[in-house]
């Protein structure tokens, strides 16, 4: 049996922290029009010195998986990563932010230091 309350939130090897748009910590809905762009954000981080990447995917209405949008590191060295999403039809639309280790990026990054 564990000893992490059930409501305790999941931190795994690449933690995604702080998504916005949120209204009272997520307890409320963000409110957009039909086809109007918003950017959504979150803190991303990974071990070391890394690198990570990140999608914001949309849920339509019906909870049917929607378009996945890559994010983009806003500042470096920020950890802040954001994205430009638009719902294309009324509803309630859900998102959620996926992130993963970038080992291409990594090695990259390497190759040109060396």
């Amino acid at each position: 049996m564990s000893t992490t309350p059930s409501h305790a939130p999941a931190v795994g090897r690449i933690p995604v922290r702080d998504v916005r748009p949120a209204v009272e910590s997520g307890r409320r809905p963000a409110k957009a029009v039909v086809g109007e762009t918003f950017q959504v954000t979150a803190t991303v981080f990974g071990e070391g010195h890394d690198a990570v990447a990140a999608n914001v995917v949309l849920r339509d209405p019906a909870g049917r998986p929607g378009p996945w949008t890559p994010m983009r590191e806003l500042a470096p060295g920020t950890d802040r990563w954001g994205a430009e999403v638009t719902p294309t039809a009324t509803g309630r639309w859900t998102y959620h932010v996926e992130a993963w280790a970038d080992p291409v990026t990594t090695w990259r990054r390497h190759a040109r230091i060396k």
